[in-house]
Formats: C-alpha cells, sequence, structure tokens
C-alpha cells in the first residue's frame, strides 16, 4: 500500500470516529433531554395539581419548563444531530487524535502527530514526508471508531429515563388526573382554574356585555348538595357582597361601567373561574335640528327647531333634520306611516342629515346604530300635518225693516293661511220667477287670518216694488296652493217687500207698541213724583238721610234713566212708522209735517236728560253730603221730572192724536181703493154673456164676496177709529157715516146675490151702485177730516192769540209792579196791597198755564219750551212771594223780573207760533198769494238785524218816556230774542251736520245778541248799544259769506260723497252699525312667529270669547 492510500485510509478512519463521536452524544442528548423533560413534567403536573398555583405561578412554571425544555433539546439534540449531518466540522482532527489517543494507550500522540506532519506535507520536505509514512504505518492497524462504546457510555442514563416512564405509566394507569388536570392547567396558565367546589356557577348573561355608562345587571344562580348563603365578587382588586334574591340565586349591579374587566365569584371558600365583561358604547344622540321650510302660500317665514323632535306643521312643508351623535355610524328613519326605513346622509364623522316632504302626519324613530351597539332608547316622534282647512264665514244681515232698501252684512271670515276671493252673490224674484243674477266683490285683507267684514248694502234699485223678493249669500275662497282653493258660503238669506196688509199690519202693531211705553212711562213718571215730593217731606224734616231713604232715592235715579232709555225706544219707532208711511203709502203733507213735529218734540225730550245732575246727586250722596247743595239738586230734580211727566202726557195725546188721524186718512185711501176694484168688477161683469160658463161666474161670485169682506174690514176699522179718537181728550168732530155704510151694504149684498143666480146684467148695475156709495164715502172722509182740520186750528189759533195776549198783558202788569215796589218801602202800608197784586197775578199765571198746556196736548208746533218758561215763570213768582213775606224788597223785584222775561220770551216764541198757524191756515185755504209768497226770497238774518237796529235808532231818537217806551222796548227786546233763538237753531243744525267751521262766531253772535236783549229790558238806549248792533251785522254778513261758500264747496263734492254722507240711515241700522264700525277697528291678527298650530288654537280663542260676550 502505497503512502498517499496510507494516509486516505487514516484520515477516513478519522473521519469515521467523529461521526460515531456525534451519535453517541446525540444518544445521550436525547436521554438526558427525555429523563428532564419527563421529570419535569410529572413534578410541574403533581404540583400544580396539589398547589393549584395561581395564574402567574402557573405562567412562570410553562415558561421555566418551555425554556428549559428547549435548551436541553438544543443543547443535547439538535446540536450533535447538526454536527453529525455536517460530519463532524464542529470537532477538528486534533481534537479527535487527542480524544482517540486517549482510548488507545498505544497510539498516544502518533496520530495527533501525524495530523501535525500531514497539515506540513504541502512544503516539499523529505524529513517530513518520511516522519509521515513512518507514523502511517504504526496506525494502519487501528480501528478509531471502536474507541467510543455507545452503549456502554450511556447505560447510565437509561435509570433517568425509564424511572420517569415508569412513574407516568403507573400515574396514566391508576391516578392520570394527577398529570393530566395539572398539566392542562399549566398549559392554560392565562385561564383560571379554581378548586372544585360542591356547587356550580350559573352566570347570566351568557354574553358578559355592558353599556357605558348604563347599570350592569350580574345575575348567579347556584346549583349542587351545597349551596352557599352568601357569595361575593372579586373585580379590581375589591371584594364586594351580592345580593341573595332567593331560590339559590344572586344579583349585582354595577352601576357606571366605563372600561372592560375581569372578576370571578367566590362563596364558602370556592371561586369561580375569572370572568371578562365588556364594556361597549352605544350611540347616542347630542344635539339634533329641524329646518322647517313652509310652502310660500301660508305666508310662514322658514323655522329651525332645536332639541324637539315632535311637528305640528302644514301639509307640504320641507322639513331637514340634521343629527349630531356620538359612537354612532349610521341613522335610521323608522317612518310608522308606511314602515319604511331611510338611512341619514352620513356628512361628518358625528353629522348626519335627511330631507323629507311632508304630506301627511304620521310617526317616527331616530334608530342610533354602531357595530357593537344601537341606541336603546329609540324614542317615537310625532308629525301631525295639519290639513289646510276649509275657510269659515259667519253672516249676520240686518234688513231695513222701515225702507227695505239697505242690508247690512256683517260677519267673520278666517282661514288658516289668507284668502283668495270674498264675493257677494244675489239673485232676483219677481213673482217668485228668477228675474236677475249677480255678483259683488267684497274687500278683504289676504293676509289676515281672523277678520271683520262690513258691508252696507243698497239694494234699492234692485227691490224696487211689493212682493220683490232678493236672496242672497256670501261666499269666500282660501288660498290653498297644494290642493287649490276651497271656498265655503253661507247659508240663503231673503229680503222681501211686504205686501201692502203686512205693511198696515207692522205699522200699526208698532204703534200699539208705542203706545204702551208711553203709558208706561207717564205711570213711571207719576211714580217718580211722588217718591219726589215724599224725598223733599224727608229733606225737610231730616238733616240726614238713613238707609231706606237713600234706597228710595237710588229707586228715583234709576226709575228716571229707565224713563230716559224707554223715550229712546219710542222715539225709534215712531221714526221707523213715518218713514214706512213715506215710501209705501200716499202721504198726507199735513201728517207728514205732524209726524216730523212730533219727532221734534221727542228729540227735544231726550236732549233735555238729568244725566249731570243725576251724576252730581250720586256723587254726595256716597259722601254722606246732605247739605243745601244736595237738598237744592234733589229739589231741581223734582221740578224737572214734574216737567217731563207734562211733556209726557202731552206726547201722549199728540201721538194718539196724530194716530187717529193717520187712521182716518188710511180709510179714506182704502175706501178710494176698494171703489176702484168694485167698479172694475161690475165692468166684467156687465161684459159677461149668458152663455158665459159656470166656472167664470164662480170667480165673479167669489171675488165680490172677496170685495164685502173687506168692506167689513174697512168697516171695523172705522168703528175702531171712532173708539179711539174718543178717547181723545178732545175728541175731533167725525160725522155719522152709517147711512153710507148701509147703502153699500145693500148694494153688495144684493149683487152677490144676482151672481149666485147669474144675473150678470143686474149684478153689475148693484156693483156700480156699491162702487159709487164707496166713492162718496170716501169723498166724505176726507171732507171731514179736511173740515175737522180747519175748524181745529181756528180753535187753536184762537186760543193762542188769547194766551198771548194774557201773557203780554201780565208782563206789563209785572213790569209796573216792579215799578211800584221800586217806589216803596217794606214798612210802607201800599207794600201789602201790592203783594196782594203779586199773588193774583201768580193766580192768573195759573190760568194761563192751565189754557196753554191744553192747547199744547193739540197744536205739534209747540216745543218743550213751554213747559220750561212756565216753569220758570211760577218758580220766579213763588220766590218772590216768599220775599215779600220776609218783606226783602230787593229779593221779590229780582224775582219779578226773572218772571217777567220768562213772560216776554214766551210770548215771543207763541207770537212765531202764532204766525205758523196762521200761514196753514192760509194755505188750507188755497189763498193765492201764498204761493207768490212762498216764491220771494227769505230774509237773512243780517237784513233783519238791519231792519232792527234802525228801529232802535229810531226809538234812540224819539222822546219816548214812561208806559209807550218800556212797551217798545219790549217789543224790541222780544224781536232780538227772536233772533237769538233762530242763530241758536242755526247753530245747533251745523253742530249736528259737523260743521264746527264757523261755530265760535256764531256763539260770540249769541253772546251778543244777549248782551242787547238784556240792554233793551233795562232801558240802556245809548251809543254802546247802537254799535253793537252794527258790530253783529258785520259778523253776520261774515258768517253768511262762509255759510254760503261752503253750501258750493259741499255741491262740488256731493257726487263723491259716500252712502253714509248721501242719506240719513235708518234708525234701526244705528247701534248696530257704530258697533260694527267699533268691530272693525280692532286688530284681529296673529303675530307671524306663531305657528300654525298655535295660530289656529288664538282664532278658536277669539271665537270662544266672542260666543261668551254673546
Amino acid at each position: 500500500m502505497s503512502n498517499s492510500d496510507q494516509i486516505a485510509s487514516i484520515l477516513k478512519r478519522l473521519k469515521d470516529y467523529k461521526r460515531k463521536y456525534y451519535l453517541n452524544r446525540l444518544l445521550k442528548g436525547v436521554l438526558i433531554s427525555l429523563a428532564y423533560l419527563l421529570i419535569a413534567f410529572l413534578t410541574f403536573s403533581v404540583l400544580e395539581y396539589q398547589l393549584r398555583f395561581g395564574s402567574l405561578f402557573r405562567s412562570l412554571l410553562f415558561i421555566v419548563y418551555a425554556i428549559s425544555g428547549l435548551y436541553f433539546i438544543i443543547k443535547y439534540i439538535l446540536i450533535p444531530a447538526y454536527h453529525l449531518a455536517t460530519q463532524g466540522k464542529a470537532l477538528s482532527n486534533e481534537e479527535a487524535a487527542r480524544q482517540i489517543g486517549k482510548y488507545f494507550p498505544e497510539i498516544n500522540d502518533k496520530l495527533l502527530n501525524f495530523i501535525q506532519l500531514n497539515t506540513l506535507s504541502g512544503q516539499q520536505n523529505t524529513l517530513i514526508q518520511a516522519s509521515i509514512e513512518q507514523k502511517s504505518r504504526g496506525l494502519s492497524s487501528f480501528n478509531f471508531s471502536e474507541g467510543i462504546k455507545i452503549q456502554k457510555s450511556n447505560r447510565k442514563y437509561f435509570p433517568y429515563v425509564a424511572i420517569p416512564i415508569l412513574v407516568m405509566i403507573t400515574i396514566l394507569l391508576f391516578a392520570p388526573y394527577l398529570v393530566t388536570e395539572g398539566s392542562y392547567r399549566i398549559i392554560k396558565f392565562n385561564e383560571e382554574f379554581v378548586p372544585e367546589a360542591p356547587f356550580m356557577f350559573h352566570v347570566e348573561p351568557a354574553v358578559l356585555k355592558a353599556y357605558k355608562g348604563e347599570p350592569f345587571k350580574l345575575n348567579v344562580e347556584l346549583s349542587g348538595n351545597q349551596i352557599p348563603k352568601e357569595l361575593y365578587i372579586y373585580k379590581e382588586g375589591v371584594k364586594q357582597k351580592l345580593q341573595n334574591v332567593g331560590n339559590n340565586a344572586f344579583q349585582f349591579t354595577l352601576n357606571n361601567p366605563q372600561q372592560s374587566l375581569n372578576f370571578s365569584l367566590e362563596g364558602a371558600g370556592f371561586s369561580s373561574q375569572t370572568y371578562q365583561l365588556t364594556v361597549v358604547e352605544r350611540p347616542t344622540l347630542q344635539n339634533m335640528a329641524i329646518e322647517l321650510v313652509y310652502p310660500a302660500y301660508t305666508g310662514l317665514e322658514r323655522e329651525r327647531i332645536e332639541n324637539a323632535g315632535n311637528l305640528i306643521v302644514p301639509e307640504g312643508t320641507q322639513a331637514k333634520w340634521w343629527v349630531q351623535s356620538k359612537a354612532t355610524s349610521s341613522i335610521v328613519f323608522d317612518n310608522s306611516l308606511d314602515s319604511t326605513e331611510i338611512l341619514f346622509d352620513n356628512v361628518s364623522n358625528t353629522t348626519f342629515n335627511l330631507e323629507q316632504y311632508i304630506l301627511n302626519s304620521f310617526s317616527y324613530k331616530l334608530k342610533l346604530l354602531n357595530p357593537a351597539a344601537e341606541d336603546d332608547k329609540n324614542t317615537t316622534y310625532s308629525v301631525e300635518v295639519i290639513k289646510d282647512k276649509a275657510p269659515e264665514i259667519t253672516l249676520e244681515a240686518i234688513n231695513d225693516s222701515s225702507m227695505y232698501s239697505k242690508v247690512a252684512l256683517a260677519g267673520e271670515i278666517s282661514d288658516d293661511y289668507g284668502f283668495s276671493n270674498f264675493k257677494l252673490f244675489y239673485t232676483l224674484l219677481e213673482n217668485n220667477k228668477e228675474k236677475l243674477k249677480g255678483s259683488i266683490a267684497l274687500p278683504y285683507n289676504k293676509e289676515i287670518l281672523n277678520q271683520k267684514y262690513f258691508k252696507l248694502w243698497d239694494v234699492d234699485s234692485l227691490l224696487q216694488k211689493q212682493g220683490d223678493k232678493l236672496q242672497y249669500y256670501v261666499q269666500v275662497w282660501d288660498n290653498d296652493a297644494i290642493n287649490g282653493a276651497k271656498s265655503t258660503r253661507t247659508a240663503l238669506k231673503t229680503i222681501q217687500i211686504p205686501d201692502k196688509s203686512q205693511l198696515e199690519t207692522n205699522i200699526k202693531e208698532n204703534a200699539q207698541e208705542t203706545e204702551k211705553q208711553i203709558e208706561q212711562n207717564i205711570k213711571s213718571a207719576s211714580d217718580v213724583n211722588k217718591k219726589l215730593e215724599k224725598l223733599d217731606q224727608i229733606l225737610k224734616t231730616k238733616r240726614s238721610l238713613n238707609w231706606e231713604d237713600k234706597q228710595l232715592l237710588e229707586e228715583i235715579l234709576k226709575d228716571i234713566q229707565q224713563q230716559e232709555k224707554r223715550l229712546e225706544e219710542i222715539q225709534q219707532k215712531t221714526e221707523e212708522n213715518k218713514e214706512k208711511r213715506e215710501k209705501f203709502t200716499q202721504q198726507n203733507p199735513e201728517l207728514k209735517e205732524k209726524s216730523e213735529q212730533l219727532e221734534s218734540l221727542m228729540e227735544e225730550m231726550l236732549k233735555d236728560k238729568n244725566d249731570e245732575l243725576m251724576e252730581k246727586i250720586r256723587e254726595m250722596l256716597q259722601n254722606e253730603s246732605q247739605s243745601d247743595e244736595f237738598r237744592e239738586s234733589v229739589e231741581e230734580l223734582n221740578k224737572k221730572e214734574k216737567n217731563r211727566l207734562k211733556e209726557m202726557e202731552r206726547l201722549m195725546e199728540l201721538f194718539k192724536r196724530l194716530e187717529v188721524q193717520y187712521d182716518m186718512n188710511k180709510v179714506g185711501e182704502d175706501l178710494k181703493e176698494l171703489s176702484e176694484k168694485q167698479e172694475k168688477l161690475a165692468n166684467e161683469t156687465e161684459q159677461n154673456n149668458s152663455e158665459k160658463s159656470t166656472e167664470q161666474n164662480t170667480e165673479a161670485l167669489e171675488e165680490q164676496e172677496r170685495l164685502n169682506k173687506d168692506f167689513e174690514e174697512i168697516k171695523e176699522e172705522l168703528k175702531n177709529l171712532k173708539e179711539r179718537n174718543q178717547s181723545l181728550k178732545q175728541p175731533n168732530a167725525i160725522e155719522d157715516t152709517k147711512e153710507e155704510e148701509n147703502t153699500i151694504d145693500q148694494a153688495q149684498q144684493e149683487s152677490t146675490q144676482q151672481l149666485k143666480e147669474q144675473n150678470s146684467k143686474s149684478a153689475g148695475q148693484k156693483q156700480k151702485e156699491a162702487a159709487e156709495g164707496m166713492k162718496q164715502m170716501a169723498q166724505k172722509m176726507a171732507q171731514m177730516q179736511a173740515s175737522m182740520e180747519m175748524q181745529a186750528l181756528q180753535e187753536n189759533i184762537d186760543d193762542l192769540r188769547d194766551i198771548v195776549d194774557n201773557l203780554l198783558k201780565l208782563s206789563f202788569r209785572q213790569e209796573e209792579l216792579m215799578k211800584n215796589f221800586r217806589e216803596v218801602n217794606a214798612s210802607d202800608p201800599r207794600f201789602l196791597s201790592l203783594s196782594e197784586q203779586q199773588l193774583n197775578m201768580k193766580d192768573d199765571a195759573v190760568i194761563i198755564e192751565d189754557s196753554l198746556n191744553t192747547l199744547a196736548e193739540r197744536v205739534f208746533q209747540l216745543k218743550t219750551f213751554i213747559t220750561k218758561e212756565m216753569a220758570t215763570i211760577n218758580e220766579s213768582m213763588d220766590n218772590s212771594l216768599s220775599a215779600l213775606k220776609e218783606r226783602d224788597k230787593n229779593k221779590a223785584v229780582g224775582e219779578q223780573q226773572f218772571a217777567m222775561t220768562s213772560m216776554n220770551n214766551l210770548a215771543l216764541m207763541l207770537d212765531d207760533v202764532l204766525e205758523q198757524m196762521q200761514m196753514q191756515m192760509q194755505a188750507s185755504q188755497g189763498m193765492s198769494s201764498q204761493p207768490q209768497q212762498g216764491n220771494e226770497q227769505q230774509p237773512s238774518l243780517s237784513d233783519m238785524q238791519k231792519a232792527l237796529n234802525q228801529q232802535t235808532q229810531q226809538l234812540s231818537e224819539s222822546q219816548k218816556t214812561g208806559r209807550e217806551l218800556s212797551e217798545k222796548l219790549g217789543e224790541l227786546a222780544a224781536e232780538q230774542a227772536k233772533l237769538r233763538k233762530m242763530m241758536e237753531e242755526m247753530k245747533r243744525e251745523s253742530n249736528e251736520k259737523g260743521k264746527q267751521e264757523g261755530a265760535g262766531s256764531a256763539g260770540e253772535i249769541i253772546e251778543e245778541m244777549e248782551k242787547i236783549e238784556e240792554d233793551l229790558i233795562n232801558k240802556r238806549l245809548g251809543s254802546r248799544l247802537i254799535e253793537r248792533q252794527k258790530k253783529i251785522v258785520t259778523k253776520l254778513l261774515e258768517s253768511e259769506k262762509a255759510k254760503q261758500e261752503q253750501e258750493e264747496d259741499e255741491e262740488r263734492k256731493g257726487e263723491t260723497a259716500t252712502d253714509y254722507q248721501k242719506e240719513r240711515l235708518p234708525n234701526a241700522f244705528k247701534e248696530y252699525l257704530e258697533q260694527k264700525e267699533k268691530e272693525i277697528e280692532l286688530l284681529q291678527t296673529v303675530p307671524p312667529s306663531f305657528t300654525p298650530y298655535y295660530k289656529n288654537e288664538i282664532n278658536k280663542y277669539y271665537k270662544r270669547l266672542k260666543s261668551t260676550e254673546n
């Protein structure tokens, strides 16, 4: 064998040695590792089973076992296996030679030297080569691998492996839980293992999930043989007791969990496993806003509602929800109307929005969601849609029951949001057949939701004759832009001109009611006078009034107020009858004038109220002031009420007298009308021939019977007329008409009989006789009425002339007596005789008063001033007599002066009335001069004042003295007073028409005239008086010029005047119109900031208020 082969053989054997070396180490490592792992496994498992370490210690055991086991495996198994696989590169040849030298003593360092020399063999050294060859020959006989005894070297490790294996097998056969449970708990070191208890824990809910900030309720139920009475929970190092709720059940509430946590349960020394409670956050609604855009036609501005989900909106509203939330990934809009769910748009991480058009009411929920939870509140909100309601309308129609020429329409229109149209529709019916249709647009405000309306509708041009009927209604439309305008109309109303019989019945009933009210006022006035007399006696005997006396005075004041109110109603009814007669009947001019005079009389009575005096008495009564002023006020009221009683009695007599004259005139007119009908029927009857049908004959007979009935009604009216005439204090001289009535009755009865016998010719003749008799009777009634008027007028003129003469004589006597009293002293014997003359003059004044009162009950022209002036005369004379008894000459003369002034005023006024009556007499007699006088221009006030000034100037320059001068001055004073009265009347009329221009100058003129009267009465003639008269003429001329310019201006404005200015409205409308005009002025709008719901509620509230007031 060559040297190189020997070297290769040695190296190969060396390599085999190294492989066996690592194989031996690998086997050794396996035995050592296996022994360690088994021993450690058994030790740790048994220890854990017996000692039940905690999770931390178990995790430490697991880590120690794993790290140490890994260490042994790497060091004793993996590293040797690696070296074995890599052919022993980690063990060098020199190290292997040393190990072999230890195993084979014979080799010792030879193999090491061989390897070292072989390393140097690359150097071409002969000596080295020889040494290598020598060494190789000495090593060729050794098998290096035999130096390693695998079985022998590893036998000592087998017990360390076999014993644990036997122990493991034994344990697994007899007590496997010793290793299985312990090893399992070590492997599951992160889990909690508790000792086996004699009972079991059952935790609810099965899924332990709580919501942040919300209470979490843990329910624990125990089952087993031994149940502890107390149970505890361990959480976050804190031990808390659970509540025992019975039946082996326990409960614990975690109030405000904020984060996830672990807990365990313990009872009777036994613990449960560790549980984990997961805390999640619910989605939360933080803020919600709803933008509302209302339909444009509602006029409502867009609105934003914060943190409120309930809506009350009009139909067609656009709503946009804006929601800000926390821990929310999505929001669902759950609509209950159609069970749909709509997802909100996600604007940002926390903001969502949704837009909807609202047409119907519904309820909805907002569902807030995130992956872990949803909002459990899910509050239900409601959306109430206010449907656009139909407009509402009321109509209160007041027909003109006097003239049937106007209709007052008033009421209210209301709607949710406004109006688009408002009209009055009418239909004119003639004989119940449609003749005309039309409509009138009514004014309204589109924006005011609840508004009153009023229209005074002039229907005079539509209703023109009796029997015409006008039907009408009012209709209003709303402004609904969603569904189209809706309308509402009122019920059909009707106004109809009544026929003649209905009108006459209305007038008659109205007159009867008026007469009853006048009687009530007379009775009331009489009672008041009695009570005032009683009160006057009380005041004379008592210093102060007790409770009963005060109650008596209160009753008196209430009765007086009631009288005044009743008088207003009387005046209204009288005026209503007058207007009806003027329009629907042929009005006698004289009766019309008397009616106006009667109305004027009532107006004067109404003006002369005692309101201020009664208020003054009430104030003093409340202040417990029964002073002399109080007694004087009560005495003055007593005097005024006495005058009122006289005026009411006079009013009753004049009213009854006027009604009698109206009835007489009506009977004449009815007779005339009936005669025309009778004559017409007579002509128709005569034209019928013998061949007329039975039906025609029957119709003629029925018509004749109706005329017979009509004449019987006229006879009954005439009978009632005579009875009412006899009830007058001074009845009219009505002639007997029995003969005429019988003649007409006989003719009608005979014509009826002839018609029954179908004798047309004879029937026609009798009908003509009846018609002629009616004409003659009507003429007789007219002549009788004219004769009565003339006779009564002449008597009244004569009586009035006598009264004026007696009054003037009394005035002169009073003036003469005043002069005599001034010349005597109270101690003069003539004083007593002069006082007796004053007493006699008082008796004469009473006679004049009685005559004047009697005349006033027949003459309509006499105003209420006669009662006042006569009362002043009596009062002044009584005061004068009282002063004379006390020998107070100055006071007596002063009262006589007052009496004389009133006599002069009364005489002047009565003289004016006398002139009027004389002119009326001349007109009635048909004097030819009267029309010419009527056409002459009436002199103005300035002209009359100029004439009076001239007479005053002439008297001033004359040499008249004594009685002649006094009489002339009295006449001038009377004329001046007459002009003053005319000026006062003009001023009053101007004020009534609302013309304030010139009122100041008129007052100044009247004041100056009064001063002139005083100068004339006191005989103060001179330049000062003449200058004052000239000044008055200048002011009168200025006033007349201003009046003329004003009248011309009014004529220019006449075409644009309203209905209210063109003509006076009927009395029936006065109070109603005033009330409605005030209501129209009230503000009825609702603030625009209110929502539709509240607007509707406010409108309902206004209506409830109105119904309560009504």
